[in-house]
């Protein structure tokens, strides 16, 4: 089966626009389950002269059934950057939403604003410094400080003032087939691509396990057929060559500074080495 590869912005829009897919993606992904899932807003473009602009995002209401009972609703914000960008990037995008009210549908059919809790997804088609896993979740707990006990019970304060995050290093995925995560995930593994036709298209060899895995691998066939689609990647292609470009000449010129740098603070660490040696012979004289 050939598909459309969903690590450029344009397939993984096309994608995710499909609210069924949506929700069985992120419901994986979190381990909850979604009752009803809402596309709320989304920011994407291709002006490579507004650099701060290209990092993509996807934002849904989602209301959630608790494993306690009952349920809630929460903002996902979803973003995606196949660059290293500055991480000022991201927190400005995320400091906006913890801005800004979201509208939540009441059961009389009324809209209200509400300030909801936010969940972060952070789909990254680069890898993180150090020897991070492919997929990491980044759990809060409220902890007792005096009684050094974990605490079940939750606070709307606190759920509204942080959030769980989830980071995914697309190019780190390495997976076993083992589980639902796992074969949702097996469509960004950056392999078996199709000839000249860059990584835009990719075959795909693994056998749906289920009905969402065939709704996923149906949406990015048709994309793969999708001529006009095909040839926005084109474009999307030539914006992220601009940017890194542009951007690898400033991390090359701050990897070189980084380097004198530490450079200097080996020399100022040998000279002082040098004086306490110096001050030592003086002192046994």
């Amino acid at each position: 089966m050939l598909i459309a590869n969903p690590i450029y912005d344009t397939v993984f829009k096309y994608l995710m626009e499909n609210l069924k897919v949506a929700k069985g993606i992120i419901s994986t992904i979190i381990d909850e389950e979604i009752l009803t899932l809402d596309l709320a807003a989304q920011e994407h473009t291709y002006q490579s002269t507004e650099p701060a602009l290209m990092i993509f995002h996807l934002d849904f209401i989602a209301k959630i059934r608790l494993k306690q009972g009952g349920s809630k609703n929460v903002l996902i914000e979803l973003q995606k950057s196949n660059l290293a960008y500055d991480i000022l990037r991201f927190r400005r995008y995320l400091g906006k939403k913890y801005l800004q009210p979201d509208e939540v549908l009441l059961p009389d059919g009324t809209a209200a604003q509400e300030a909801l809790p936010i969940i972060t997804i952070y789909f990254l088609g680069f890898n993180l410094d150090g020897k991070l896993p492919a997929v990491i979740k980044v759990n809060r707990k409220y902890i007792d400080l005096l009684g050094g006990e974990e605490i079940t019970e939750k606070n709307d304060f606190i759920e509204r003032l942080t959030h769980d995050s989830y980071v995914i290093q697309v190019k780190r995925l390495d997976l076993k087939m083992r589980n639902e995560l796992e074969y949702v995930l097996s469509v960004f593994k950056q392999e078996n691509f199709i000839e000249n036709m860059r990584r835009r298209v990719k075959r795909y060899d693994y056998e749906p396990q289920d009905e969402l895995m065939r709704l996923i691998l149906r949406q990015l066939e048709k994309a793969a057929g999708d001529n006009k689609l095909l040839e926005q990647l084109e474009m999307e292609e030539l914006a992220d060559l601009e940017l890194e470009n542009a951007f690898g000449d400033i991390k090359r010129q701050l990897q070189q500074k980084d380097k004198e740098l530490e450079q200097k603070d080996k020399a100022i660490e040998e000279k002082e080495k040098l004086i306490q040696e110096l001050l030592s012979q003086l002192k046994n004289r």
